[in-house]
């Protein structure tokens, strides 16, 4: 079975000075090592990998079962600590915004032109410049947090009673209701999840039509959209209408078909559905809670998906 608690991948940031003062450092997730040690290995490493070379850059390195990732510029020093599991490109790219933060921070921007190693930073930071503000500790402590653990957005749709809280009470690990309660609204829920260090927010939405009217605000800005069908014939033509309002509000947004109740005597096979709304659909029962594993990995991949194509659209190309 998949964790349902996030294992926080990365362990640590820090940054520094190049004399080796520390101006900031936080630790994530529960590390099976001393904190203390861990802070005076990465000073030791970021005064030794200056003495090696002075030149601005990014670099990795391995140790055992952890991952460091620094980016050196100007007189700043920043580093990430991480499972060593954790993607090499994925922690690059958060390291480059962590110095960006903390550039801003301190209102320090550099003039001076930079390495080719360190021209992804150098293009951030010429693009942040002109809207350089003053910001409070607090607030970098947040855009942090931000940064290493961002978040996505994911709403759930399907008309009443197909079981779209179900769903998300399965992703979650939570109990199932034995009686039927719908949704008032929108349920707005937040869950840590192991993939990629995110943190989900669900809104999950009442499908009676009366409350139909809040689906097209509420659609902006969402990452993935979990539409749930019963996987009956008579509910296939209402949820093909909810999946074309979806893809006129959000054109880029990412589906995750639901056939739910497929333990129903009158459900349609996924295959069948998955067919006649022209995308796959995916098999659930989601008061069955040996279902838990399915869904989390159908979660997990589209999460991978959308880190991937974010992490290929924020690298400049050379």
């Amino acid at each position: 079975m998949l964790k349902v608690k996030v294992r926080k991948m990365i362990y640590g940031v820090f940054t520094f000075d190049r004399f080796g003062r520390n101006f900031y450092q936080k630790f994530y997730g529960d590390v099976n090592f001393d904190q203390d040690r861990l802070f005076h290995f990465v000073t030791e490493l970021t005064m030794f990998v200056q003495d090696l070379d002075q030149s601005e850059r990014i670099g990795c390195l391995n140790l055992e079962k952890l991952k460091f990732v620094y980016s050196i510029f100007e007189d700043m020093i920043s580093v990430i600590c991480s499972d060593q599991k954790e993607d090499e490109i994925y922690l690059t790219d958060k390291i480059v915004k962590v110095q960006v933060e903390f550039l801003k921070l301190h209102k320090s921007i550099p003039k001076a032109t930079v390495t080719k190693t360190a021209m992804e930073l150098k293009g951030l930071i010429a693009d942040i410049r002109p809207q350089v503000e003053e910001n409070s500790s607090e607030g970098f402590e947040q855009k942090m947090d931000e940064i290493l653990f961002p978040y996505l957005k994911i709403v759930i749709l399907g008309q009443g009673g197909v079981g779209k809280t179900s769903v998300r009470k399965l992703i979650m690990g939570e109990e199932q209701n034995s009686a039927y309660i719908p949704t008032v609204g929108v349920d707005v829920k937040e869950f840590e999840f192991e993939a990629k260090n995110m943190k989900l927010v669900f809104w999950d939405f009442s499908g009676q039509q009366r409350y139909r009217k809040l689906w097209k605000p509420l659609l902006e800005g969402t990452d993935i959209v979990i539409l749930v069908t019963d996987s009956t014939a008579e509910n296939l033509e209402e949820t093909k209408k909810i999946f074309q309002l979806i893809k006129t509000e959000e054109p880029k947004v990412n589906i995750i078909l639901i056939a739910n109740k497929q333990d129903l005597p009158d459900a349609l096979p996924p295959e069948t559905i998955g067919k006649y709304m022209r995308t796959k659909a995916y098999g659930l029962v989601a008061v069955d809670p040996s279902y838990e594993e399915k869904i989390l990995k159908i979660l997990k991949e589209t999460i991978y998906k959308i880190v991937e194509s974010r992490s290929q659209t924020a690298t400049p190309q050379h």
